[in-house]
């Protein structure tokens, strides 16, 4: 059974545990990456071709200017096809979830 992880994951500067933090690797791609390492799934990783700013404020202004908008970022490319899976999880800020 073909299973694709498609998710998007913001590394640079974030908040949590009370503080700014930067890191290199976001939790979404941590948790992408545990979840292929146990399933077996292919992974690809959604970027924009215009990354938010790595200051996690300026970055937190572009994304919900970008909500208001309704906006829709370029992204640097997409998946040759959806068709050989039988499984595909969307990883986000808000979690992972499975269509199938």
């Amino acid at each position: 059974m073909a299973k694709l992880i498609v998710y998007y994951s913001r590394a640079d500067e974030n908040y949590f545990g009370g503080a700014y933090r930067y890191v290199e690797v976001g939790n979404t791609e941590r948790a992408a990456k545990m979840i292929a390492e146990k399933t077996g799934a292919e992974l690809f990783r959604i970027e924009q071709i215009k990354p938010y700013a790595k200051d996690y404020n300026t970055c937190i202004n572009q994304a919900k200017a970008d909500q208001r908008e309704n906006a829709r970022p370029e992204l640097t490319g997409y998946p040759d096809s959806l068709d050989g899976y039988d499984e595909i999880y969307l990883g986000y800020a808000g979690g992972i979830i499975g269509l199938n």
